[in-house]
């Protein structure tokens, strides 16, 4: 009896020691695997590529502005946009599915428009012409600040 009473102890203990295990098991795996960065959908653009891509589409919207002619409008457009997914090797679809799913994610949408932004806005501060300095202004700063 006492025999059968160890042994019925000692199969219980292998059993919690068993199942202790297995739970630890799942709760490690369950840990490692929500712990791990999400990876993106199919064709959705990652941060990087989205901001260049948006860059080249808001230039290109600024300059359609532009255009006064409907059917141009339209044609320029076509072939405008189709170079830029050409350029980024994507495709309307994949352009569509990226704005839907950062447009579901608002906090990285709008990091990734102050990239966009900033790049624009640098681009246009190089475009802009350096304001010259007349040189009769200029030599008249110089003679005051000579020493007397």
């Amino acid at each position: 009896m006492i025999y059968f009473a160890a042994n019925f102890i000692l199969i219980i203990w292998i059993r919690l020691n068993l199942m202790k295990r297995v739970i630890a098991f799942f709760c490690l795996s369950f840990l490692f695997f929500a712990c791990n960065s999400p990876s993106l959908p199919k064709n959705v653009m990652d941060e990087d590529k989205m901001v260049k891509v948006l860059i080249d589409v808001h230039i290109t919207d600024a300059y359609l502005n532009q255009v006064y002619q409907q059917d141009t409008l339209l044609m320029q457009a076509n072939a405008r946009y189709n170079y830029i997914f050409k350029k980024y090797r994507i495709d309307s679809v994949a352009f569509s599915k990226s704005i839907k799913y950062y447009s579901n994610r608002p906090n990285t949408l709008s990091e990734i428009y102050k990239k966009v932004q900033d790049s624009l806005q640098a681009k246009e501060d190089r475009r802009k012409p350096k304001p010259l300095v007349d040189s009769l202004v200029k030599a008249d700063k110089n003679k005051n600040d000579l020493p007397k």
